[in-house]
């Protein structure tokens, strides 16, 4: 599935009105994600933006690959220390001001670039390409509601799956090769750094409140200190939280996505914290609209938990506890906007975010929603379509 020329080029105008507002001559862009955004391709390859005309991909490999998928003229380049070389035979003016992706470039390969383009002063770009991206088009919405209807489609035969005395692991494979079959791609792409995630959480009884060194609510206890997160040995049992967070990555786009099921019965505490987060789902749902201030929906919920007298175990617990009740996603998981505290942003209309108030008690587990929504001019439209009720599963 190629993106459309349309698609990418109106991407790269608004990227070039930004550049012209910061009197920047060029965007060298690096990140696989932005490269793939603003190229169409996800080769090893550079995209020149210039502040006018198109852009030029310089691409190491694979050549062939980028010239079938990319609108943009594609130039082979055994090293990318030649740019600048080449920008001059295609008739480029080198930049004096040059902007990067500062936020996600090693340090190695800003003083690589300081070297190459030695006339240039550098400015960051980061925010630019994030706000660009924030606000997704009809095209990409399309293709997250294709995303979300697959994703329902593996949740509705959980139930089938869930079965006391397998392992987290034994049944977390089963549900993660229903998304193979629905076309998931496997990777996850996470945008802040040393952050990793992998298909997704499925944690029984007490392991849904093992906090680790990810952003999120919860971890799980994962395989071993190698990759503490994510299901691990525990045996599920009876009448404990079964708990699966899952992001369905379909096309390259992600929904983010959060169901409880139990064998049995939910314990009374569990069960109330349940009915507590939906209820301020349902609040913040009506005041989204865009020009809503993202972090005035993250004081609203946490003031809905407090009242509920759940507050010091909603979105964590202790010193755990993250100060976010929601996120942007899209082609990586940690976009904008953020529903977090003093996160002063104004929602707009095709903005997409994943709303996940969750409450956690250690001993016992963890309780919580998480659905993915797009901003409309009329408010919310729901991605994940899948039903919010808690799953039980009979014996």
């Amino acid at each position: 599935m190629l993106t459309p020329k349309e698609e990418i080029a109106a991407r790269v105008s608004k990227l070039q009105a930004l550049m012209q507002k910061n009197e920047c001559e060029g965007f060298l862009i690096s990140q696989n994600v932005d490269l793939y955004y603003f190229s169409g391709t996800l080769q090893n390859a550079q995209l020149y933006v210039p502040v006018e005309g198109e852009p030029v991909l310089f691409c190491r490999k694979s050549y062939a690959r980028a010239k079938r998928e990319s609108p943009w003229e594609v130039v082979s380049l055994a090293n990318f220390k030649l740019i600048p070389e080449r920008l001059a035979d295609l008739g480029f003016k080198l930049p004096q001001r040059l902007a990067l992706e500062f936020d996600v470039i090693p340090v190695a390969s800003y003083l690589f670039y300081k070297k190459i383009f030695n006339q240039a002063t550098f400015v960051d770009g980061s925010n630019w390409v994030k706000d660009i991206r924030s606000v997704k088009s009809a095209y990409e919405i399309d293709i997250l509601r294709t995303a979300g209807k697959k994703i329902a489609w593996v949740f509705e035969r959980v139930p089938e799956l869930l079965k006391p005395g397998f392992s987290e692991f034994e049944t977390a494979a089963k549900v993660e090769n229903l998304m193979r079959e629905t076309g998931h791609q496997g990777c996850i792409r996470i945008r802040g750094f040393n952050q990793e995630f992998y298909y997704g959480l499925l944690l029984a009884g007490e392991n849904g409140a093992l906090a680790s060194f990810n952003d999120g609510v919860t971890a799980g206890a994962g395989l071993g200190p190698f990759y503490p997160q994510g299901p691990g040995e525990r045996l599920i049992k009876t009448n404990e939280p079964v708990f699966l967070d899952y992001v369905g990555t379909f096309g390259g786009y992600m929904v983010d996505k959060t169901r409880l099921f139990v064998i049995g019965s939910l314990p009374e505490k569990l069960d109330y914290a349940f009915r507590t987060a939906l209820e301020i789902q349902e609040a913040v749902l009506e005041q989204v609209k865009p020009g809503v201030n993202a972090g005035d929906l993250y004081e609203l919920a946490v003031s809905k938990a407090e009242k509920a007298g759940l507050g010091e175990n909603f979105m964590g617990f202790g010193p755990e506890r993250v100060k976010f009740v929601g996120h942007g996603i899209g082609l990586e998981l940690d976009e904008m906007p953020i529903l977090a505290k003093g996160f002063n942003l104004a929602l707009q209309e095709g903005m997409v975010f994943a709303l996940e108030p969750k409450f956690v008690f250690p001993g016992l587990g963890i309780a919580g929603i998480e659905n993915t929504w797009v901003v409309t001019a009329a408010g919310a439209e729901k991605i994940t379509i899948f039903p919010d009720d808690l799953v039980s599963v009979s014996l």
